[in-house]
């Protein structure tokens, strides 16, 4: 219904008239909303193009290129280029990251080294080779290590060089040059050699970087490897020794097993060799520090040597028993350092440790030939052939029946030599008995040899050999070092006295027993720590000992380690020690009565001095809680600090007297109603020497606290007088008194520069009384010129032939 009005003809031509009317309406419409949108983009671009050129013109106001000139072109371009000289400067590779290179290859073959060990020689390993191959295999893991550190912080170093060459890309100056096409022109030179520059330099941090990461992919692996090579290791020490008490040949009696012992010893020679040689490469310091003790030893000797054949004195020497020093001062330190040279090699390669050993025998057989009997020294030699022969078949793996049969006999051997050795020793030998003693443990120690030999048990016999042998002349070597050491301090002490015009002889057996006792207690230490790594079980004993040592302890809320506590009072007892004979090497040992010792108020400032040192050290390197024991002591000072008044006024006193310097040793002084020549100043009291020979100890409080005469402490001089009677008929008495002081000038001992005085008392008759005044130029002779002072004037009055008295 609603469209019935179009549905005639003149409806339809009415309907499509109005169609078109609108459809005309609609596309005016749509013109005209075109034609505005296209005048508003229009002038939206235009006003936005016009805030870029204000914004533009705005931001490079404030830009380093708002302005550029070609002279900041220029300095611009000289800044780059100083940049890149300096970058180019620095980034080749240091030589140290060079030689850490061709360090690299150096641990890269022992690692590869005791890999084919491992492999190879898998059934030929024993203990001792496969710890010094662990020792060998840590050396390298430690100097990867460090290696690694190195090459990290070259790399950091490279990667902050390459950063500031990139930099130079933010240069907005620079930047502007290269697109502005008019002023680059300028400085085409310029830029093409910045540009070479930058690509040289370039090609130098490329080159650098790749060098380096090679290094570092070298040293990365090489610690993958070592790593996995270590885990092998621990496995096989842990079976190892359990693996020596194994029976490893059949009995002696027993038909042996067919076997490549020509094989297995050649490569264990082999392998032993190269073992020797990466740890003669790697233990230079260790030697160094021996050489260097030895060298500061033969300097010590021989320069007391040469101060007494200066005053021709070096046979005064013969009373104390100096006589390997002065017979053989070389050979003495070659001694010293062969001797301690095990304890510095604990891990070395069998084939070293025996070659350091066989020097020492020969030093020794040196030292001894003309010290020891006949009989003994053929004992020793005998010994030192023993020592030989036993490193050769310490070799032999899979020994035949007739090998076994040798090494049987040289254990008898052994054990004869050993009773005949210890029957010969004399009994005032240098550590006679500890040598004893190591006798009788090489006598059991080769007849165990000889069953573990029987049973089959090869390595065991062979180390209980070895260990023994070596163990006899590691001993006879230390008590050589004693006996040198002990003649060493001697000769310093008679040295330093012949320097101090001291000529006394002195006994020498009290300073003796002084420092053999700590030797001994050190020699003991030595010798057990080298024979328990010739046995291999010094590793064991070290970890087993190092955690109890280290274990932590609690009391309270305070926590400590035993090691600690030994380590304090080891410091305080060496700090003792020194404080207490370092006299000695001063030539004080104090029981001088002579000159020449006004030095012992400097020794007691540095006895105190070493006990303050050796205390503060003792306690910082202990680690104990250093506040809790200052709270500790601090109450125990406010206890007993009443009751000790007089203990710590001395003391404090004696520190006074140290620093004041009222009186020094050697000092003639008068202290309250005591007279006498100070013969020691100590912390708590001091000594005085009267003429009468008597020690007067006086508490150091009471010398501060009394009125003290020193007559020595600005010079030696004291005033003299005594009365003389003379008679004199007819003599004029100028004349006398005149010839007197002539008399009393020529006299010795006399201070010259000072004229004596001669005074008439009183007149009786012809009697005169006077009275002599002069000066004695050394107090502690005062007796003595005075005694001659009087000698000279009644004779010379004599011979004038006039009477006193």
């Amino acid at each position: 219904m609603y469209f019935a009005p179009y549905l005639t003809a003149g409806g339809l031509l009415a309907a499509m008239k109005i169609g078109m009317n609108r459809l005309k309406h609609y596309t005016l419409v749509t013109i005209a909303l075109v034609v505005v949108s296209v005048f508003t983009t229009s002038l939206t671009f235009a006003q936005r193009s016009k805030w870029r050129k204000d914004r533009n013109q705005s931001l490079t106001l404030f830009s380093d290129s708002a302005t550029a000139t070609a002279a900041e072109y220029m300095l611009h371009l000289e800044m780059a280029y100083q940049k890149i000289d300096s970058v180019q400067n620095v980034s080749k590779l240091s030589p140290e990251i060079m030689l850490i290179g061709l360090r690299l290859t150096e641990s890269d073959s022992i690692i590869h080294f005791v890999d084919q060990s491992l492999i190879k020689y898998e059934q030929t390993l024993n203990l001792r080779n496969l710890e010094i191959l662990k020792i060998l295999l840590e050396n390298a893991q430690q100097d990867l290590h460090k290696y690694n550190e190195s090459f990290k912080a070259s790399d950091a170093r490279l990667s902050k060089l390459r950063l500031e060459i990139t930099g130079l890309r933010k240069d907005s100056v620079l930047r502007k040059l290269f697109r502005d096409s008019v002023s680059r022109k300028k400085f085409i030179p310029q830029l093409k050699g910045l540009r070479s520059r930058r690509r040289y330099t370039d090609s130098l941090l490329t080159n650098s970087l790749t060098t380096l990461h090679k290094f570092k992919t070298q040293a990365s692996a090489g610690s993958i490897l070592s790593a996995q090579l270590m885990n092998q290791l621990n496995t096989r020490l842990s079976m190892a020794g359990k693996k020596v008490f194994e029976k490893e040949l059949n009995y002696l009696w027993e038909k042996p097993v067919p076997s490549t012992s020509r094989e297995s010893l050649a490569a264990v020679f082999k392998e032993e060799q190269k073992a020797l040689t990466f740890y003669y490469s790697n233990s230079s310091e260790n030697r160094f520090v021996r050489w260097l003790v030895g060298i500061a030893f033969l300097w010590w000797v021989m320069r007391n040597l040469r101060i007494l054949k200066r005053k021709d004195k070096l046979d005064s020497v013969k009373p104390y028993g100096i006589t390997y020093l002065v017979e053989h001062p070389i050979l003495s330190a070659l001694a010293v350092v062969f001797s301690m040279a095990p304890l510095f090699d604990l891990h070395a390669p069998a084939a070293y440790t025996q070659f350091v050993q066989f020097l020492l025998i020969i030093t020794l057989t040196s030292l001894y030939r003309k010290q020891w009997s006949r009989r003994l020294f053929y004992y020793w030699l005998g010994i030192a052939a023993l020592f030989i022969v036993f490193s050769f078949t310490n070799h032999i793996l899979i020994p035949s029946l007739l090998q076994r049969l040798f090494i049987i006999i040289l254990n008898v051997v052994a054990v004869a030599l050993a009773l005949l050795f210890r029957k010969a020793l004399p009994r005032d030998h240098q550590l006679a008995r500890f040598i004893r003693v190591v006798l009788i443990l090489l006598i059991v120690m080769n007849v165990l040899a000889i069953f573990a030999n029987i049973s089959g048990r090869l390595t065991l016999a062979n180390m209980l050999s070895m260990t023994s042998v070596f163990g006899l002349t590691q001993v006879i070597g230390l008590s050589a070092m004693v006996k040198i050491l002990v003649e060493a301090v001697l000769l310093q002490i008679h040295t330093s006295r012949l320097q101090q015009s001291l000529v006394n002889v002195f006994d020498p057996a009290p300073i003796v027993q002084n420092f053999r006792r700590p030797l001994l207690g050190i020699v003991l230490l030595i010798w057990i720590v080298v024979f328990s790594a010739n046995l291999n079980i010094y590793d064991t004993l070290f970890k087993g000992v190092s955690d109890i040592l280290n274990a932590q302890q609690h009391i309270g809320n305070t926590s400590f380690t035993v090691g600690s506590i030994l380590l304090f009072f080891l410091i305080i007892w060496v700090a003792h020690f020194l404080q207490r004979y370092i006299g000695y090497f001063l030539g004080d040992i104090g029981d001088d009565e002579g000159e020449g010792l006004a030095h012992r108020s400097r020794l007691l400032m540095t006895k105190l001095v070493l006990l303050g040192a050796g205390y503060l050290l003792a306690v910082s390197a202990s680690g104990l809680p250093v506040d809790k024991i200052t709270i500790v002591l601090g109450a125990l000072g406010v206890g007993i600090g009443l009751g000790l008044q007089n203990i710590v006024n001395n003391f404090v006193s004696g520190i006074i007297l140290i620093f004041d310097r009222p009186l020094k040793v050697g000092d003639s002084v008068e202290v309250g109603s005591h007279a006498g020549r100070v013969k020691e100043i100590g912390l708590r009291s001091s000594t005085l020497v009267t003429t009468d020979g008597a020690d007067v100890i006086i508490p150091n409080g009471d010398v501060l606290s009394q009125h003290i005469v020193n007559w020595t402490l600005g010079n030696t001089y004291k005033r003299l007088d005594f009365n003389i009677t003379i008679t004199l008929p007819e003599k004029n008495e100028d004349d006398v008194i005149q010839q007197i002081k002539e008399v009393i000038k020529n006299t010795d001992c006399v201070l010259k520069k000072r004229e004596p005085a001669v005074l008439v008392e009183s007149v009786k008759d012809n009697d005169f009384l006077l009275k002599v005044f002069f000066w004695c130029e050394d107090v502690y002779k005062e007796e003595q010129t005075k005694s001659e002072v009087r000698y000279q004037i009644y004779r010379s009055l004599k011979d004038q032939g006039i009477n006193s008295k």
